[in-house]
């Protein structure tokens, strides 16, 4: 009972992320779908290849070299900024895949759901810093109760952020503001944030039809349930998956 008023109270303090309330609602007529992991996992490993094999199929270029020895210092101050982070929100994620996929692409219409420390955000954004008039957005609502506002993105340097544009918004609010300003036309979007299946069958549709023919929707841990299997099947594509640290990052091409 107390964890809930604390809950309740959280959002009436931020009413912005009310919103994200009716979401959370709306996972109880997914029940069923929400609670696929073991399901979701054994798909990921059936169908998962190396990320040099992924590389090589969607860019034509299978050998990458690592974003900690292609940036040592843009790096090491990340590191350090989250060693000195008073919140856990999380660990790296495939950053270095994500850096040479976007890298390759020419990727200038960004977007991102989902920040906490910023470490795709950080990638991406070195991959884009000579793209001419390219910009990410990257959409971010704070863990509940948890007081990380302050530190959301804080491994970003300042030099890196006149591309950038992040938004504390919930994503039913967020991702239409963002396609908005983008005018409804993305190169590239990375799924980060509402990992339920609710969500993540709300969002993908919304974000895939700015995406532009040849351009790569990217989507975090889709081992959490069977929402990216199941969007694969509804645009009828067949994803690329791999493996990091035993989670699983899914890529469709437009």
């Amino acid at each position: 009972m107390i964890n809930k008023l604390q809950t309740i109270l959280w959002f009436l303090k931020k009413p912005q992320y009310i919103p994200q309330i009716v979401q959370v609602l709306k996972r109880r007529k997914n029940a069923t779908h929400e609670n696929t992991r073991d399901e979701a996992t054994k798909w990921c490993k059936e169908n998962s290849i190396s990320q040099q094999e992924a590389l090589k199929f969607l860019i034509g270029k299978g050998t990458f070299t690592e974003f900690k020895e292609l940036f040592p210092e843009a790096f090491a101050f990340a590191r350090q900024q989250v060693a000195n982070c008073p919140v856990e929100m999380g660990g790296e994620g495939a950053i270095s895949f994500l850096y040479h996929l976007v890298k390759a692409n020419h990727s200038k219409k960004i977007i991102e759901t989902g920040v906490a420390y910023g470490w795709s955000s950080l990638a991406i954004l070195l991959a884009i810093q000579n793209q001419h008039d390219a910009k990410l957005i990257s959409n971010d609502m704070p863990y509940i109760k948890m007081n990380n506002d302050d530190f959301v993105g804080c491994v970003i340097p300042e030099n890196l952020k006149a591309k950038w544009e992040l938004q504390r918004l919930p994503d039913v609010k967020g991702i239409p503001l963002a396609l908005k300003k983008l005018n409804h036309e993305i190169d590239l979007c990375h799924y980060d944030s509402d990992k339920s299946y609710t969500g993540r069958m709300w969002a993908s549709p919304l974000l895939w039809s700015a995406l532009k023919t040849g351009g790569f929707f990217v989507s975090d841990d889709i081992n959490d349930n069977i929402a990216f299997k199941h969007f694969c099947e509804q645009v009828n594509r067949k994803p690329v998956i791999i493996e990091h640290f035993g989670k699983y990052v899914g890529i469709i091409i437009k």
